[in-house]
């Protein structure tokens, strides 16, 4: 299976992930066979990629949760978001109450599930239509936030507080006009100012009306400061951050980075871990980088790539310590089939990947 652009999917393949609608239904399901009608269903729901399987790989990548546990956290976070916006007075703490406890229900599932794997690997983009980012965003943010956190070596209780306020980390963009949030060009200083607001008032509004623990809410109103002081909104430096806020200020900028948007498409994986690398001791915490790098799978197997060598290849198999270096299974040279061979990236110093193919 391997990601391509909705442009790039044709007659005859095969869908390798679900799709699921606003609601956690599934609009389409793995294993059906794609046709022009169906492609163009789906370009019509929003999707910009998806999982194909074709006659160049049928590997299985499975994600870090299954999918129906991804779905239940979607809803979960999805109710306490319907729940601020239907608040009114004395019934609504009650229904909060009830919700949180469903979300906290979810998150302990997801870290048990997760802190009992040996091997955690992030091998697959999260796809989402762009109607559901909000939602997907958020639960993508807090299980890239569990992965760095199993990295770095937390014990399960900091894995829950952590995940919560993972979950949550955004909820003050509810206070924060939508034209704002979703406006596709450049913010004015006046609109940045509103906008950074979201951290503060989700801080507050967890700890007077939702009463999340300090740990969990906390990630709320520091997830956007940056270890050399010039993030927001008190411009706080390195140790003066906390170490969640930390963890999940590095998967909210990869998850936004490798998602697309209204005013933007999403970049490849190998460009946004270059990006969050590029950061480390500036932007972000070195060592949650090196824990977080070194669970990022850039080129899962069956991806197509091009070589600086001028080949093309399909990943063959992805080595853990150097995921940046796969071994490649090589179709074509110059520009025609070639008889296959197999390069191992490791072993050859002066051979680097240089892109991703959708199309050969």
């Amino acid at each position: 299976m391997r990601l391509v652009p909705i442009e790039y999917a044709r007659e005859g393949n095969f869908l390798a992930q679900s799709l699921f609608n606003d609601n956690g239904q599934i609009l389409l399901s793995k294993g059906v066979m794609l046709n022009n009608r169906l492609i163009l269903k789906i370009k019509e729901a929003g999707f910009l990629y998806i999982y194909i399987n074709d006659n160049k790989n049928e590997e299985v990548i499975n994600d870090v949760i299954k999918p129906e546990i991804r779905q239940k956290a979607i809803a979960s976070i999805k109710k306490i978001y319907s729940d601020i916006e239907q608040e009114n007075g004395i019934s609504s703490q009650k229904r909060f109450d009830y919700t949180v406890t469903d979300l906290k229900n979810v998150i302990e599932g997801i870290v048990d599930d997760m802190f009992a794997e040996k091997e955690i690997m992030i091998q697959l983009v999260d796809i989402r239509n762009l109607d559901n980012y909000t939602y997907s965003h958020s639960v993508n943010v807090a299980i890239l936030s569990l992965v760095i956190g199993i990295s770095y070596g937390l014990n399960k209780n900091d894995l829950y507080d952590l995940t919560l306020g993972a979950l949550l980390h955004d909820i003050g963009k509810m206070f924060i006009p939508e034209n704002l949030l979703k406006k596709p060009g450049a913010l004015t200083t006046d609109e940045f100012n509103i906008v950074q607001e979201h951290s503060l008032r989700g801080f507050n509004y967890m700890k007077d009306e939702l009463n999340i623990n300090a740990r969990s809410r906390i990630i709320s109103l520091q997830h956007h400061e940056k270890v050399d002081g010039t993030g927001y909104p008190y411009k706080l430096k390195d140790k003066e951050i906390n170490l969640f806020s930390k963890i999940v200020s590095i998967a909210d900028v990869y998850d936004g980075l490798t998602s697309d948007r209204i005013y933007r498409k999403a970049i490849p994986v190998h460009e946004a871990l270059e990006y969050i690398m590029g950061g480390c001791g500036r932007l972000f915490d070195f060592n949650l980088v090196q824990a977080f790098v070194k669970k990022v799978v850039p080129y899962p197997i069956g991806t197509i790539i091009k070589l600086s060598n001028d080949v093309i290849g399909i990943v063959e198999n992805v080595n853990l310590d150097f995921p940046l270096r796969p071994t490649v299974k090589i179709i074509r040279e110059k520009g025609k089939i070639c008889s296959e061979y197999i390069i191992d990236l490791t072993k050859e110093n002066t051979i680097v990947v240089e892109d991703i193919v959708y199309n050969i």
